[in-house]
């Protein structure tokens, strides 16, 4: 064989061999195209089927993974007064109890604050120039790469997705590009969950006094009562009405009534614990009800008696033109301790009663059930 000949095979197996390589990396970036396309897809799909957001997050971020070959995840989202970040999900972080970090606090605050990705290729440089740190506070300190994308709704970011690499400039530039992406995703999912959960909060609410309407309060009332029997903890309910209501009406009008119970749905609010062992509702026309859980029958008279001094003090209709108007209220109330077992219409009747006694023995009072007063 010629040596001409020779020289021409051996060039042509490294040509064969570079088409070889090009190859190669022509299907690795299909593969992971075709990935990419997977997830997008396959987010969709997860956004679609549900409207909570906790638990959308992991499947999520699972889908992410198989894209991105990250260490450590963190998924921070604005509390409802955009005041404050939470975290929401975190993998890889040894992470105890509820976290929540300040707007500009640590690497994700900063990047929510300013609403712009971050995308640090040498995470030795970052500690060397800020020290603090990329996900959590107290977190270990390690060398690597990291990206961080602002969530967005609109211009304003509501949360932000950081990763993290072990290895120096781990993370590439299509690492990045693709995450921003699929953040479009997931903002339009979390706008999504919260309209969502907005709705139902809505639906739940009286449209003039913002209080828990009365399908809620029957439902709680159930919930409630069932719970007590299985723990045996005590229960206690108040009824309360506004006294001479419709002559109120009648002299100033419905949109005045209006103002008062709206207002009057804020006292009774006010005077009542700041948790959900506490629940008002307006029961319906000038009609309120509150269930109060775990508190003993003694101590519901006592909040019963505070809320009547309460409203008889207050000036209702500042800015009206009936400012300064008093009113009074009265008030029933029934508990469940001991060994009771009521229903919970049972329970409602006996506070409904002792409110119509209050009624019938001169109003701005609180009276007790006969079977709790004895």
């Amino acid at each position: 064989m010629s040596e001409e000949l020779k020289a021409r095979i051996r060039q042509l197996e490294q040509e064969l061999g570079e088409q070889h390589i090009r190859y190669d990396r022509l299907g690795s970036m299909l593969e992971k195209s075709n990935n990419q396309a997977h997830t997008f897809y396959n987010i969709s799909k997860i956004i679609a089927a549900s409207n909570d957001l906790q638990a959308m997050i992991p499947d999520i971020i699972g889908y992410i993974h198989k894209c991105i070959n990250f260490d450590r995840i963190t998924f921070y989202l604005t509390d409802e007064h955009e005041e404050k970040l939470v975290l929401r999900y975190a993998n890889g972080l040894p992470v105890e109890g509820a976290v929540s970090i300040g707007i500009g606090e640590g690497l994700p605050g900063r990047i929510v604050e300013v609403g712009e990705h971050s995308h640090i290729h040498d995470l030795s440089l970052f500690y060397e120039t800020f020290n603090d740190f990329i996900h959590v506070p107290g977190e270990e300190k390690r060398d690597g790469a990291y990206i961080g994308i602002a969530l967005k709704s609109g211009n304003a970011a509501i949360g932000v997705i950081g990763i993290d690499s072990q290895v120096k400039y781990g993370l590439t530039v299509e690492d990045m590009d693709f995450l921003a992406l699929t953040s479009h995703q997931i903002s339009a999912g979390i706008e999504k969950a919260h309209l969502f959960t907005r709705t139902e909060e809505l639906a739940q609410l009286d449209g003039l006094t913002g209080l828990y309407n009365h399908r809620v309060f029957k439902e709680r009332l159930e919930q409630e009562v069932n719970r007590r029997s299985r723990t045996g903890k005590p229960l206690s309910l108040i009824m309360l009405d506004i006294d001479h209501f419709k002559q109120f009406n009648d002299n100033y009008g419905h949109q005045a009534g209006d103002a008062v119970l709206k207002e009057l749905a804020a006292v009774i609010k006010g005077q009542c614990r700041h948790t959900t062992m506490d629940m008002c509702f307006r029961y319906g026309g000038e009609e309120f009800a509150i269930l109060l859980s775990e508190l003993e029958f003694a101590f519901a008279l006592k909040v019963a008696e505070r809320i009547r001094r309460v409203v008889e003090r207050h000036s209702f209709g500042i800015k009206n033109r009936f400012s300064g108007t008093t009113m009074t209220v009265s008030l029933g109330v029934a508990g469940l301790s001991g060994r009771d077992d009521l229903r919970p219409e049972e329970l409602l009747k006996q506070a409904d009663d002792a409110l119509y006694r209050s009624k019938e023995s001169g109003r701005n009072r609180v009276t007790p059930s006969p079977q709790d007063a004895t």
